[in-house]
């Protein structure tokens, strides 16, 4: 399953770093640009020393090429992905080839995972890192998870939560068996002494940055970003339905692009398991306890990325994709003990899935957050329950590059002169990439770019006309796909219209609008 992921990542190298991206992209790019200093690499007050730093060492070589951040994440995602499959077979032991396969494939080709491997965020690396540390834990290579714990708590403070609760979660389900004594707990405890060095690491980075970088107003806030979270209290206690963050969020983890598939298995193994006196004798459970661990570390790791639900953005549930997956793969065990069952409904998620990464097919997903029109293609409305700009909530799955590519064949096609008025939407937010002054293709260096003037259409004439510098001069709206367009209206209205193009790309559209402007209306 490595081949596909790579061919897809690969195919997109050239995509220019947009919304949250482009935030982790500068914040890279200053880090590198500064003298060396590893807390440069805290990105918006992230503890995203690992994953950052991992990225900011391309740059020190070959500068402003985001295309090799991408292939450092090509590389950890070609790790996590084994490391799933090596905790698969710890998990899991002896089970058919094909049935690896395919559940490893619905880690690997899950179109969250495959997006984000190209927008660039924290919770990616933290999710591989995550993994790794699962994978080490479950073989006893204990030093080892306590390594990775660490490196994913130093790519995203919800790492560090998801580690330690799953840790708790080895112990309660591995250490204290009810059959054990307590000097065989204590005996079983010692070799996990490794762990601790997450928790070691993170208290000398506080102690650290209170000592030498003179932080000791703030000891918490100096690992995470704290402070942004305005109700602590609720943040931490709140598991109300009824709120619909959590639904929205909830629906990313168990109905997301087929995840509904997984739940069904999901609920009716518990179903099963509350009502079955005797197990299946051909599905034996070789790991004892296996569907403790996994119900309580699916249990956790959802609450804590339920914790922060400022706006859907997916990417924030990444970290439960893996034992999510793993649950259901052990529900499936419990339900079917046909191989053959087992393997057509397990093609049938992945191909599914697989698919999920180019197109918006999920009826259920399409029915529980709406859509909105890309020209013949519809994308799901991913605010729709929480409200805000549909800007990285779409990171979804792939369909979201195509507002930079349609953009771009517009810029090569128009070539608007430098200080061009382009108005658009209300979704400006490190949005639209910058253009190359030479070639107008894209870029991430904005040392080239074309200084246009961007803003919202509703701008007032005044402001127009301090940009224009002649009777019947053109300026430019560009309707995308996902904004709210509404200013167009009222533009069209007062100025005149000089003509409409529309770019195309596989059915997706993009409308350029002419205006001229007159100064004398």
């Amino acid at each position: 399953m490595i081949a596909p992921f790579v061919a897809i990542v690969a195919l997109h190298l050239d995509f220019v770093p947009m919304w949250d991206a482009r935030g982790y992209w500068s914040c890279v790019e200053d880090a590198v640009r500064r003298p060396f200093d590893l807390l440069n690499f805290r990105c918006s007050g992230h503890p995203s020393i690992v994953s950052a730093g991992l990225w900011g060492l391309t740059q020190y070589v070959w500068p402003w090429k985001p295309s090799l951040l991408y292939v450092t994440n090509i590389v950890l995602g070609v790790a996590g992905i084994g490391a799933f499959e090596a905790l698969l077979h710890r998990l899991f032991p002896d089970r058919p080839a094909a049935e690896y396969a395919m559940v490893t494939a619905l880690f690997a080709l899950a179109p969250l995972f495959v997006a984000h491997a190209i927008f660039l965020n924290l919770d990616y690396g933290a999710t591989v890192f995550f993994v790794l540390f699962l994978s080490c834990l479950m073989a006893r290579r204990f030093w080892l998870a306590g390594v990775f714990a660490a490196a994913a708590s130093f790519s995203k403070e919800t790492g560090a939560a998801a580690c330690a609760a799953v840790m708790v979660t080895y112990v309660v389900a591995f250490v204290f068996e009810p059959a054990k004594s307590w000097p065989q707990r204590r005996a079983a405890l010692r070799p996990l002494a490794p762990l601790l060095t997450m928790p070691a690491a993170i208290i000398f980075y506080l102690i650290w940055a209170a000592m030498f970088r003179h932080e000791t107003g703030r000891w918490l806030s100096a690992y995470a970003p704290f402070q942004a979270v305005s109700k602590p209290f609720d943040a931490v206690l709140n598991t109300n339905l009824a709120d619909s963050s959590m639904r929205a969020f909830l629906a990313d983890i168990f109905i997301l692009n087929y995840q509904w598939l997984y739940s069904i298995v999901l609920v009716a193994g518990v179903c099963a398991a509350l009502i079955r006196v005797e197990r299946l004798d051909d599905t034996p459970i070789a790991v004892p306890r296996r569907g403790i661990f996994l119900g309580l570390a699916v249990a956790s790791v959802v609450y804590i990325v339920t914790r922060y639900r400022f706006s859907n953005g997916a990417r924030y549930v990444l970290l439960a994709s893996p034992v999510v997956i793993l649950a259901f793969y052990h529900s499936l065990l419990s339900l079917f003990s046909r191989h053959l069952t087992r393997l057509v409904y397990l093609a049938m998620c992945v191909t599914l899935v697989f698919l999920s990464n180019f197109r918006t097919l999920d009826v259920v997903s399409r029915s529980f957050f709406g859509t909105f029109a890309f020209g013949s293609h519809t994308m799901l409305d991913m605010t729709s329950l929480t409200g805000g700009l549909k800007l990285d909530s779409l990171v979804y799955n792939l369909e979201f590059l195509q507002l930079q590519y349609l953009f771009g064949d517009m810029m090569r096609d128009a070539r608007p002169r430098p200080g061009s008025v382009l108005l658009m939407g209300n979704v400006l937010y490190n949005f639209p990439p910058d253009v190359d002054g030479r070639s107008y293709a894209l870029t991430s260096n904005p040392s080239r770019a074309v200084p246009f003037v961007v803003a919202i259409g509703d701008v007032p004439r005044s402001v127009l006309e301090s940009h224009i510098s002649r009777d019947g001069e053109q300026f430019f709206y560009v309707a995308f796909a996902n904004a709210d367009n509404v200013q167009l209206q009222n533009l069209r209205k007062e100025y005149p219209l000089a003509g409409t193009t529309r770019y195309e790309r596989q059915g997706y559209t993009l409308d350029l609008y002419t205006f001229r402007f007159p100064f004398n209306p």
